[in-house]
C-alpha cells in the first residue's frame, strides 16, 4: 500500500535502502573511473570528485592501484586470405604457385536423404568423413567441412606458417 513505510518494506523483503545502493555504485564507478586514469579533479571537494575524496579518505587502501587495464583494440587482419578459382586449381600442374604450406580441402554434399562432410589433408595424407544424418542442408555441411578442418589444422600444433583450404 502506498501508506506503507519504504523502510519497512525495504527490511521485510531484504533489500538494502535504495540511498546506500546509490552511494555503493557511485563510489564504485569513482574508484574504477580514478583507477583507469579516467578522473579529473578540477574542484576535489565539490560536486562528483567530493565522493573519490570521501572514500580515499576513509580508507587508506582505497589509495592503492589496481589491477586494471582500460580494453585495447587490435583492428589489423590475423590471418591473410587469399581466394584461388577452381581454374587456378584444375589448370596448375599440383599446387598452384600461390599456395604455400600445408593444403587441405573441404567438401560437404547431399545426396538422396543423407548428407555428409569431408575433410582431405593433401600435404600430410589424411582423410576426415562426417555422417551429418538426413535434415542438414548442403550449405551446412559444406560450413560444417570448414569448421571440421580448422579445428584439425588447430588440433595437430604444427609449426607451418601458411594453410591453405580451397573449397570445393
Amino acid at each position: 500500500m502506498y501508506t506503507t513505510p519504504t523502510n519497512a518494506v525495504e527490511a521485510l523483503i531484504c533489500l538494502p535502502p535504495l540511498e546506500l545502493v546509490v552511494q555503493s555504485e557511485a563510489r564504485s564507478a569513482a574508484h574504477r573511473l580514478w583507477s583507469l586514469g579516467c578522473w579529473s579533479y578540477l574542484h576535489p571537494k565539490k560536486g562528483h570528485s567530493s565522493i573519490l575524496m570521501w572514500l580515499q579518505q576513509s580508507d587508506p587502501i582505497f589509495n592503492m592501484g589496481a589491477d586494471v587495464m582500460g580494453p585495447a583494440y587490435n583492428f589489423e587482419p590475423q590471418k591473410k586470405v587469399t581466394m584461388l578459382t577452381r581454374e587456378d586449381w584444375t589448370k596448375a600442374t599440383g599446387t598452384p604457385p600461390a599456395v604455400k604450406g600445408l593444403v587441405w580441402i573441404t567438401d560437404g554434399s547431399k545426396m538422396r536423404e543423407r548428407t555428409g562432410a569431408g575433410v582431405y589433408g593433401q600435404s600430410i595424407g589424411q582423410r576426415l568423413s562426417f555422417s551429418l544424418g538426413r535434415y542438414a542442408m548442403v550449405f551446412q555441411a559444406e560450413i560444417y567441412a570448414i569448421l571440421a578442418c580448422a579445428y584439425e589444422i588447430q588440433s595437430q600444433n604444427r609449426l607451418e606458417k601458411y594453410v591453405s583450404v580451397p573449397i570445393a
